[in-house]
């Protein structure tokens, strides 16, 4: 795979090789591991990102930007509040990562050179961070809920709320304190 990749070639055939060739070379049986996928966050996946590629070329997320811009500059301390509020808001809407994609093309143009470097990690930051506020914040969570719902033996449920109480003040304080290190 690792030469493939060198080598220039397709990334999705690559990767698809790679992991038939293993499981013919492992000579077992691949169902107990094909048992263990979760197919119904693998659809959910796709869905996202055909999704965000899909409101992308709507050019909506270029409008809002156009809006928020102006709100959203972050030589100021409120300009950078607006944009990590902004983030974190929609990356408990649609999802961290989605966000992150969106919100990258939808500015990118604007960017001045000198703040690029800035812009990006406070992207990367509070995207990042954003998806502990709540379960729909980041495909993890889900992965994580979901694995605690095939072990009732463990005891504990993972309820929205319950994530919730503990998710609010740790996104905004670890939010926060790496905007004041960003800043």
């Amino acid at each position: 795979m690792l030469i493939s990749l060198l080598m220039g070639l397709n990334m999705s055939w690559t990767a698809i090789t790679a992991a038939l060739a293993l499981v013919v070379l492992d000579f077992k049986d691949a169902r107990p591991s094909l048992e263990k996928v979760s197919y119904s966050l693998l659809i959910f996946c796709c869905g996202m990102f055909i999704t965000i590629d899909g409101f992308n070329k709507t050019g909506i997320p270029s409008t809002l930007w156009d809006f928020m811009e102006p709100y959203a500059q972050i030589d100021h301390v409120s300009g950078t509040a607006v944009l990590a509020v902004v983030i974190l808001l929609l990356s408990n809407v649609a999802s961290n990562v989605p966000t992150g994609r969106v919100a990258a093309s939808a500015s990118a143009a604007t960017i001045s050179a000198t703040d690029e470097k800035k812009s990006w990690l406070i992207l990367a930051w509070v995207s990042a961070v954003a998806g502990n506020l709540s379960l729909l914040g980041s495909t993890a969570n889900l992965i994580v809920c979901e694995q605690a719902r095939r072990a009732p033996h463990l005891g504990y449920t993972l309820s929205f709320w319950n994530h919730l109480k503990f998710g609010v003040p740790l996104t905004l304080i670890v939010t926060a304190i790496g905007l004041m290190l960003l800043r």
